[in-house]
């Protein structure tokens, strides 16, 4: 199957899926944009400004698209309008801290680990299987929601408790495998 021609279109939503083809590995990686943000720069091995990144086998690549639509089926911009309120501040474990808040009706997890010196956000999505239960968010909505939560009281507190130097945005990288 030749996919490096093929951009699969999720539609209204305005994401695409790009398969780049490893054959030496025998993987595909599968790289989420947002239409507008891809067609601007449409080399996939220089531009870096997809929401996520996915692998998968040859074999099991329908059924990680497939996945992939799911995870991304409703996927909006955040609306910057709406209120932010924290849920709760985790950090059990000493090198990584959780924040989880809702903005607006959605509900989102920032994570923040020493250990890696990277802070990233997903949204969290309730009643789906656990694969797909966690979708990253573009750049400039992920910096929007980190930039209100370092200035609201409680989460400003535990973020400085958590300091280093960052050093790039985390992105979120799957491994899809065939189940038979």
């Amino acid at each position: 199957m030749r996919l490096s021609n093929r951009i699969i279109d999720l539609g209204s939503i305005g994401l695409i899926i790009v398969p780049l083809e490893d054959s030496s590995l025998n993987v595909i990686k599968l790289k989420v944009y947002e239409r507008e943000n891809f067609f601007a720069n449409p080399i996939p091995d220089i531009n870096q400004t997809q929401i996520a990144e996915f692998s998968s086998s040859a074999s099991s690549f329908s059924e990680a698209v497939e996945e992939i639509q799911e995870l991304y089926n409703g996927w909006a911009k955040i609306d910057k309008s709406e209120t932010t309120t924290i849920i709760g501040i985790h950090n059990q474990n000493p090198n990584v801290l959780y924040i989880q808040f809702s903005h607006g009706e959605r509900y989102y997890t920032y994570k923040r680990c020493l250990t890696l010196s990277k802070e990233m956000i997903y949204e969290e999505l309730f009643g789906k299987p656990h694969s797909v239960s966690r979708r990253s968010l573009n750049h400039e909505d992920e910096q929007y929601l980190i930039s209100k939560l370092r200035f609201m009281p409680k989460s400003k507190n535990a973020i400085s408790f958590y300091s280093y130097k960052p050093q790039k945005r985390a992105k979120r990288h799957f491994f899809f495998s065939s189940s038979s």
